[in-house]
């Protein structure tokens, strides 16, 4: 016969079961949803209706019409065991290009390099074959490494015959930062490419909430 402190140890094993079972159904996998195809109404409703209806949800997303294309990139989470179907789904859809790929979870705390510098750049000026991987090719010597980036063609505003190409973005560098790393000479740079292309190239120091580096920050 079992003793009372024996009936409630046995209870307690059997609420730790339960409660084990219960985290484990509700276990999370994080997924990245990358899908591109031809531009049309409802693409973002489809796709975040099918992280829905598989239980999931979404945190961070970008998207963006490029040409006639339109592109969407989204962080889910989604319960574990629905996480094959859901990519199944994704990756089925009509009319679209998808690709899932699993990550961690972003609100896992994880020690990353200390930014060192962060700049943001911009361009204005004719349009050139090969105009972004000139400039980003310069930074990248510099080991800046590109955090966004977006370009666009403005052809509703003719510069000397030419379209008026945009280009902007955030770019930064970790501590220790290389030898030698000086933000003016990188402007320089830029703007003699900028010169030679006939477009105004501009790098400027970055520090607020977001970008917490710049080279002067201390």
């Amino acid at each position: 016969m079992l003793t009372s402190i024996a009936k409630r140890t046995v209870a307690s094993r059997e609420i730790q079961k339960r409660l084990l079972r219960a985290f484990s159904t509700s276990e999370k996998e994080f997924l990245v949803l990358n899908a591109v195809g031809p531009d049309r109404p409802g693409i973002v409703s489809e796709m975040t209706k099918l992280v829905v209806d598989h239980g999931g949800n979404v945190g961070e997303s970008q998207a963006s019409r490029l040409g006639s294309h339109f592109g969407l990139m989204m962080l889910v989470n989604v319960p574990k065991s629905q996480s094959d179907a859901l990519q199944a789904a994704a990756t089925g859809m009509s009319g679209m290009t998808t690709s899932c790929y699993v990550t961690g979870n972003p609100d896992v705390v994880e020690v990353t390099p200390r930014v060192g510098y962060t700049g943001h750049f911009v361009l204005e000026g004719a349009d050139h074959p090969g105009i972004v991987h000139k400039v980003t090719n310069i930074l990248a010597k510099h080991r800046l490494n590109i955090d966004e980036l977006k370009t666009f063609e403005d052809t509703s505003a003719p510069y000397g015959g030419l379209s008026l190409f945009h280009m902007s973005g955030i770019a930064s560098s970790p501590t220790p930062l290389a030898n030698g790393f000086d933000p003016k000479v990188i402007r320089d740079e830029l703007r003699k490419l900028g010169d030679e292309m006939n477009c105004d190239i501009t790098l400027e120091d970055v520090l607020d909430d977001k970008y917490s580096a710049s080279f002067y920050s201390g």
